[in-house]
């Protein structure tokens, strides 16, 4: 019993400067579901074309992943050569010069640079969900290392449940112009302060001892692993199905409370609803 206790206090504040990056991460992974009815409205889009911030930001999640699981199929694992912590703060400043390219998008008013900007945004997202879910489980003992993901994942959904009422505040109001109009520029401050908070976070991850659990060179097992097990392949098409449907959900609330003959609600208010909807999800995680 003793050496438990011991062993949790030595991960705990590893594991809280964790849970700080997956409420960061998941604040502003749900600004997407501001920026689809801004960005809709700014540039006259589509649904369909307004969906492509989705597809952009997850399809980065797909491409990243893809050339992540190729490379350690033929290679080995990435992450067991260099380290967590080094594949962490990489994915931070990715993630950080995502939200840096906003500022040059929102100058030239540009859809497709905000869509690349996504792009870079999302792989940043995707390295820091394959490095930080993975560490966060060795925090600890393997019985409770789901425990552990279900408690700092609920911190990200807590990230996106104030992201609808703070961010939606920062780009609908507080820098919007000052007739009620939509402008590019109202991205640029917001997703700056972003970028700002997450280097914080990367030098606070800097700081921190983490332990290490780099593995050697010769312990490294390629080929396809644990894709083997048919339950983990069941598991992906899950997971697949129910990311597509709770991101599809969150993205068009805003829009569809604005239709008229739906709710009509201006987008400072229906943001808040949007809120409630992320809100439901981290209750639930909790």
């Amino acid at each position: 019993m003793e050496n438990h206790n011991q062993t949790s206090k030595k991960y705990l504040v590893p594991l809280i400067t964790i849970t700080i990056l997956f409420f960061m991460w998941g604040f502003i992974t749900c600004m997407n579901d501001i920026l689809i009815p801004y960005l809709k409205q700014l540039f006259q889009l589509t649904f369909f074309q307004s969906m492509l911030v989705q597809f952009c930001f997850f399809g980065a999640y797909f491409i990243g992943s893809l050339i992540y699981f190729i490379i350690s199929t033929t290679q080995g694992d990435p992450i067991d050569k260099v380290g967590y912590k080094k594949g962490i703060l990489f994915g931070i400043f990715l993630a950080a010069l995502g939200c840096v390219l906003f500022y040059p998008a929102a100058t030239f008013s540009s859809y497709p640079l905000f869509l690349g900007a996504l792009f870079i945004l999302g792989l940043g997202f995707t390295v820091l969900q394959i490095t930080a879910n993975a560490y966060v489980s060795l925090l600890g003992s393997e019985e409770s290392a789901s425990s552990r993901l279900n408690m700092t994942q609920a911190f990200n959904a807590f990230g996106t449940t104030i992201a609808p009422v703070l961010g939606g505040h920062l780009i609908f109001e507080l820098f919007s112009e000052s007739n009620g109009s939509f402008s590019a520029n109202a991205t640029k401050i917001p997703y700056l302060i972003f970028a700002g908070i997450l280097l914080l976070v990367a030098l606070l991850i800097s700081r921190v001892k983490l332990p290490d659990f780099q593995i050697k060179d010769e312990e490294v097992v390629k080929g396809f692993g644990a894709l083997k097990h048919k339950h983990l392949k069941l598991g992906v098409l899950a997971m697949f199905s129910y990311v597509g449907g709770e991101v599809a959900v969150g993205s068009f609330i805003i829009s569809f409370l604005e239709q008229p003959h739906i709710m009509n609600f201006s987008e400072v208010i229906s943001k808040n609803y949007l809120s409630l909807y992320w809100g439901g999800a981290m209750i639930g995680r909790f």
